[in-house]
């Protein structure tokens, strides 16, 4: 059976629109903003990051522990939502960049993470909004509920 991905894609647009533990996120480096002129990468859910430090989160997203969270980490949400046009569809970070490890052996700063779902957005990183700020050893805290819903 072939994957209806424009479906696929419409239901995860709908699915982040509802806001709160569902809302589309990207974590950065504490210290780095986010530049207009690139593109904003691999994103994930809300619900796979809060309640983790910055180096549970580089475990769960699939960075190498240790590095580019270890000043802190800086949890952005997505406004407006990307297009279809805009996602690349990538699995979970266990397979790092979508292709299982026994496929392809994972680079050494990307290493398999905990299975947390990740998408490719192509949209600009003029579209994030500062959610948190997130200092080394501190846990993300945010209420859900306070995450509404998105356009």
């Amino acid at each position: 059976m072939q994957l209806d991905e424009p479906r696929v894609k419409q239901g995860l647009i709908e699915m982040w629109r509802s806001g709160g533990m569902e809302t589309l996120v990207k974590v950065m480096p504490a210290d780095q903003a986010p530049d207009s002129s690139r593109f904003i990468g691999y994103c994930t859910q809300f619900k796979y990051i809060v309640g983790r430090t910055p180096l549970e989160m580089e475990a769960a997203v699939g960075l190498r522990c240790n590095t580019k969270l270890a000043s802190g980490a800086a949890v952005y949400i997505l406004r407006p939502l990307p297009h279809a046009s805009q996602i690349i569809l990538r699995g979970y970070s266990q397979t790092p960049a979508g292709v299982s490890t026994s496929i392809k052996p994972a680079h050494p700063d990307y290493p398999p993470g905990l299975g947390v779902p990740q998408w490719e957005i192509t949209a600009t990183q003029g579209q994030l909004q500062l959610l948190a700020r997130v200092t080394p050893g501190e846990r993300f805290r945010f209420m859900a509920s306070q995450l509404g819903p998105a356009t």
